[in-house]
């Protein structure tokens, strides 16, 4: 590191931005957070205090606004918030994770949007840009490796991925493209505040249990339902705290600047490994892998009708299988330890987020 950057950090209040911040912090760089809501920030206070973070008084200063407005805002927040001026990084974190566009256009108002702004306030206040964007820009991928290089657009699987194709499109070799896979919690703690992505398929697996809780272990074991998907094929899950150590100690390095930068796991489990797992943990059987392509077991009757309505959610997390190719980011981040994904962590996964009750 040449010396600590000034750094504006959006989505400092959100899931991977906590952590971002708590490692920009330990890191001794001077932060800029924005925020939205009070209480989130409070919540994000609590957790920084808890790490013993910051340590100085100048590291972290908080002001309220909105990305949206940030190129029409830029001078005001200036001169209501001295110093902010000296900022002279961004590290663009917020993001709406809306996996189906709504009534107000989220997530493409939002993740489209903010990099829309975003490009409008550098062209005028200079900056260099990191963006938070994520590995399945690619689209749909049946076991094909994926490169660290601008993808053509493709058939995506949500609309969430498809916003943020395209606001990479916007920022292609002008800023640092960060693309985690699917974040799960704290690879120590599990601690996790979003409970979407892979927590879905959990989350799915726990409410089929509770919908067989009055049928026979006999029926449980044997549902003798298919999955449309290859069990060798994989889920690309990587911890949260390995997101936010890769993405500072990447931006630190002006070498690695305005590259892209694949943040997945090199040994993801199998969907074999993870649909057996969850079997195990929730007392199901009968649940096969029958082939990509391969027809959909149909329901027969009240209870298969029910435990269909969650399949369609797990064949949703199975539904994608690309082969991340990690050449840059194992070059920027050489002997960077990712923290495998075992049976352990993912039972305390599980334990923290049935805790939580999924985050409601």
């Amino acid at each position: 590191m040449e010396r600590p950057m000034k750094l504006l950090l959006t989505g400092g209040t959100g899931f991977l931005g906590e952590y971002l911040l708590a490692e920009l912090l330990d890191r001794g760089h001077c932060v800029w957070a924005m925020y939205r809501n009070e209480m989130r920030m409070l919540d994000t206070i609590r957790f920084l205090g808890s790490l013993g973070l910051p340590r100085s008084a100048d590291s972290l200063r908080w002001f309220k606004g909105e990305m949206l407005d940030a190129d029409e805002q830029w001078d005001k927040w200036c001169r209501d918030y001295p110093g902010l001026e000296e900022v002279d990084t961004v590290l663009h974190s917020a993001a709406a994770t809306r996996l189906h566009m709504d009534e107000l256009g989220e997530p493409l108002r939002t993740n489209l949007g903010s990099a829309k702004v975003l490009k409008r306030l550098v062209e005028s206040k200079p900056m260099q840009v990191h963006l938070i964007s994520t590995a399945y820009v690619c689209g749909m991928v049946q076991g094909q490796r994926v490169m660290e290089v601008n993808h053509p657009k493709g058939d995506f699987v949500n609309v969430y991925e498809e916003s943020k194709w395209e606001a990479e499109q916007l920022w292609m070799g002008q800023a640092t493209l960060l693309r985690p896979s699917i974040i799960v919690g704290h690879s120590e703690t599990a601690r996790c505040t979003s409970f979407t992505g892979w927590y879905i398929l959990v989350q799915a697996a726990q409410l089929m249990d509770r919908l067989l809780k009055d049928c026979s272990d006999e029926y449980r074991y044997n549902l003798g339902l298919n999955i449309p998907a290859n069990p060798k094929a994989t889920s690309n899950i990587v911890t949260v705290d390995y997101v936010a150590k890769a993405v500072v100690r990447i931006i630190e390095d002006p070498a690695n600047h305005n590259k892209i930068f694949h943040l997945t796991h090199p040994d993801p489990p199998t969907h074999e490994w993870t649909l057996d797992l969850i079997s195990r943990r929730f007392r199901l059987g009968g649940l096969t892998f029958s082939g990509a392509g391969t027809p959909f077991t149909q329901p027969r009757n009240t209870i298969e009708r029910m435990v269909w309505r969650q399949m369609q959610t797990i064949l949703f997390h199975f539904a994608n299988d690309p082969l991340f190719d990690r050449t840059e980011v194992d070059k920027a981040l050489p002997n960077f330890v990712v923290p495998p994904i075992t049976e352990d962590l993912v039972h305390r996964l599980i334990d923290h987020a049935i805790e939580m009750d999924w985050g409601q």
